[in-house]
Order: structure tokens, then C-alpha cells, then sequence
């Protein structure tokens, strides 16, 4: 593989897959106030353009293109906003005839994205009421997800006066107030703020990528002046802190059979830390993992949980326990969580549980090279810390069990967050 960078467009030359996958970002500094207009601008934006005025055009377009995939989403990263659109599309010298696809797939994602369907200034309000009601949907449907709803609302909880509490997902209240009209406002904003980032991962020529990039999107920002160097570009780290003067404990009483015990942590470490790679196996050890310290003593030796497992926020530098468990345990199973993380700072680590957190971690980052959306995913990473999958392997095999018990110092509890059963007869 040889990847290569010219600001903010990224190639990875690779003949691993029989597909090209591109990838267009929008980043912009996370707010409470744009978060849910970004979100169903995205929705938008993938089922309506002027060539494409509805999905089963697109579709029909998409099939033309040897069956070509094109998505979108929108995510928080740490303090930023990104939305992104993705294509793949085949190859086409594995195909007899085939027109140029890598190009059309670029064309196509051009019109998406530069091309919508706005006519006197506004989207079609039948496509963004639509979108309206899938979104507030969707956003309700994490209610009926106990585990995501009890995780969520502890880090809501956890972070609720900064930038990072806001939630990924958007505000059902917010619904009311975007409108066809007021929705292009927020495409404008996208289009001539925000920070583009461009992936592209496949057998190609950077050189010739770039190039077909820059004749096919006007994007005002220009991508190939040293102005927009990668080391200018913005940062997902979220740097805000809180002080924290003890630990904050909350409940929040449902319909459910099985309590849903969540533990939020400041790690006081993120990833372009020192001890970065440090808090990444030291999480591992404390409960990333199958073999983990929680998973092995809080689950499987004394049988306090159904699932427990924990899960750190290099952006933010936060680490979260999520368990589900019967009520009567819950105190029970907060003292084994501690004594875990109390052991780890003194440094009671076996070489066998250091090793397996190592070979846990390496095993999903090899296994991200299998698949181009997981390269995708891992670029970010690759690309802050400027390291090769390779070289990021061998930072983690480095690490020792002294180095993990002094960065497990780091760790102060901040949240308690307990979803509990009432005492009411219920179904699931």
C-alpha cells in the first residue's frame, strides 16, 4: 500500500480490493445550534439532487454504474461536525467494456453534493419533510435501545456543559424550526465554511486523483495551496476540561427488567498525548475486551453482569463503563469496577492480560485493512498521529505494564449513571 497526502486529499494505493471508495468530508466545529440542521442536511442531500430528483432515479443511475454504493452520514468527532458522503464503485479493468467508473463515480458524487435540488432558494419540502419524520424517528428509537439510550444519557449527564454533551444524534425539538427554506442556508454554510477532507482508496494514481477531483468540484477552498496544509487543518481534539469535586450520581427509572449500570471516567489523556498508547492498552486491560479485568471478574467470576465492558474517547480523553445487570447488584458491581481499576494503578497486571489487550487491539487494527471502510475509518487516526498501521502496531507492542499503571493514575471518576426497573410489571 502507499499512501499519500496533497492537504486535504488523502489516496491509499492498494490492489487488495476490486473497488474504489471515495470519501467527502464536511468538518465544522461541533455547536448545539447546528447539529440537527447538519443532520438532516445530509438526509437531504443523499436522495435529492437536480440529476437525480428522487431515489429510484439515483438508484437506476447507481446501477448503471456496475452497481455502485453511495451513502451518507453525519457524526460528531470529538469537537467537530462531519458530514460525509461515500462511494464505491468497481474497477473497472476487472470489467470487459466498462466505462470509465472511477470518474463517473466522482461525477455522480459532484451532483449530489454540488448539484441539489434547490429551486427559488429552497429544497423540496416534500423530501425534507420526509426526512423530518425518518430523522425524529430515528431519534426516538434510541429510547427503545436501553444500553445506547443509558450510555448516552450518562455522557449528556457527564458533559452537560460542554461542547461534548451535545448529542451526535440531534433534538426532536429542533425538527419544528428547519424548513425547505432555511435548510439551504445551512448548505451554504457547509459548502463555504467548512473544511473538506477527500479519501480516496483503491488501485489509483494520486497524482491523476487529485487531478479528476479538481476538474470535477468547485469546492472555494483550495485544496492544493499550503494554507490548507494538514498540519492546518482542524482538529477534532477536545480540549475543554471540568473540574471535578467529586463524583455525580444519577438514576432515571423505565419500564425495563434489567438495570443499566454506566460509569463515566476522565482519562486526562487523548491521542495525540504521549501516553496515549499507554490509556489504549490500560482501557483494554480494564474492560475493552473479552478477557478484560471487568469482563473476567465483574462478569464471569462473580456473575454480577449480563455484559460489562469499557470504551475510551481518544478525542475527549474519557473512558465508559456500560453494564447491564439485575438491581440488587449494582453496589456490588461498582466496588468489583473499582477494585478493577485499583489494581491497575498498583500495577497487579498479569503479562498474560497485557498481552491479550495488545493482541485485541492489533487484531481489529489488522483487520481493518480487510475492508476499504475500515481503512477509511482508521485514516483519521493514522493521519493525527502520522503514523503507517504498521508503525501504530508497534507503538502498542512497546507498551508495558509499568507504563500502564502510572497512566491508570490519570483516571478520576467523574459519573454514575443508573437506569433502573421500577416496580412495575413490564414486557421486555
Amino acid at each position: 500500500m502507499n499512501r499519500q497526502t496533497t492537504n486535504h486529499i488523502t489516496t491509499i494505493k492498494t490492489e487488495k480490493f476490486k473497488t474504489t471508495t471515495i470519501r467527502v468530508s464536511f468538518k465544522a466545529l461541533l455547536t448545539r445550534e447546528t447539529i440537527t440542521q447538519r443532520i438532516m442536511l445530509a438526509n437531504v442531500l443523499r436522495n435529492s439532487s437536480e440529476k437525480f430528483p428522487a431515489k429510484k432515479v439515483l438508484s437506476a443511475h447507481l446501477e448503471e454504474l456496475y452497481g455502485a454504493n453511495l451513502s451518507a452520514n453525519a457524526k460528531k468527532q470529538g469537537q467537530l461536525h462531519v458530514i460525509s458522503f461515500y462511494m464505491q464503485v468497481a474497477n473497472e479493468k476487472f470489467l470487459k467494456s466498462a466505462p470509465p467508473l472511477f470518474e463517473d463515480a466522482l461525477k455522480t458524487l459532484s451532483e449530489i453534493i454540488m448539484k441539489p435540488k434547490i429551486s427559488h432558494q429552497t429544497f423540496d419540502p416534500e423530501i425534507v419533510n420526509l426526512e423530518s419524520r425518518l430523522l425524529k424517528e430515528e431519534i426516538e428509537s434510541i429510547y427503545d435501545d436501553k444500553t445506547t439510550y443509558a450510555l448516552k444519557k450518562m455522557l449528556t449527564k457527564m458533559c452537560q456543559d460542554e461542547n461534548f454533551g451535545i448529542s451526535g444524534d440531534g433534538y426532536i425539538e429542533d425538527l419544528a424550526t428547519i424548513n425547505e427554506e432555511n435548510l439551504v442556508a445551512t448548505y451554504e454554510s457547509m459548502l463555504n465554511n467548512d473544511e473538506v477532507s477527500i479519501a480516496v482508496i483503491g488501485d489509483v494514481e494520486h497524482a491523476s486523483v487529485v487531478q479528476m477531483i479538481d476538474a470535477n468540484f468547485n469546492f472555494k477552498l483550495d485544496m492544493r495551496t499550503e494554507a490548507s496544509a494538514l498540519e492546518n487543518q482542524l482538529s477534532p481534539l477536545d480540549l475543554e476540561e471540568k473540574a471535578i469535586d467529586g463524583v455525580t450520581n444519577l438514576s432515571e427509572e423505565q419500564l425495563i427488567h434489567q438495570a443499566k449500570l454506566n460509569i463515566g471516567y476522565r482519562a486526562n489523556v487523548r491521542i495525540t498525548d504521549e501516553d496515549y498508547f499507554a490509556m489504549l492498552i490500560c482501557n483494554g486491560v480494564f474492560g475493552g475486551h473479552a478477557s478484560s479485568k471487568l469482563f473476567m471478574n465483574v462478569r464471569e467470576k462473580e456473575s454480577l453482569c449480563y455484559y460489562v465492558g469499557s470504551q475510551f474517547e481518544s478525542f475527549k480523553g474519557l473512558i465508559y463503563v456500560y453494564s447491564g445487570l439485575d438491581l440488587t447488584q449494582v453496589e456490588k458491581a461498582i466496588s468489583i469496577i473499582d477494585k478493577q481499576l485499583d489494581d491497575i494503578c498498583c500495577g497487579n497486571v498479569t503479562d498474560q492480560e497485557l498481552q491479550l489487550a495488545k493482541n485485541s487491539y492489533i487484531n481489529a487494527k489488522r483487520s481493518a485493512l480487510d475492508s476499504a471502510s475500515g481503512m477509511i475509518a482508521d485514516l483519521e487516526t493514522e493521519l493525527i498521529l502520522g503514523l503507517t498501521t504498521d508503525e501504530f502496531i508497534e507503538k502498542m507492542e512497546n507498551v508495558t505494564i509499568a507504563e500502564i499503571s502510572k497512566v491508570a493514575q490519570k483516571i478520576k471518576k467523574d459519573t454514575i449513571f443508573i437506569l433502573e426497573p421500577t416496580n412495575s410489571e413490564v414486557t421486555s
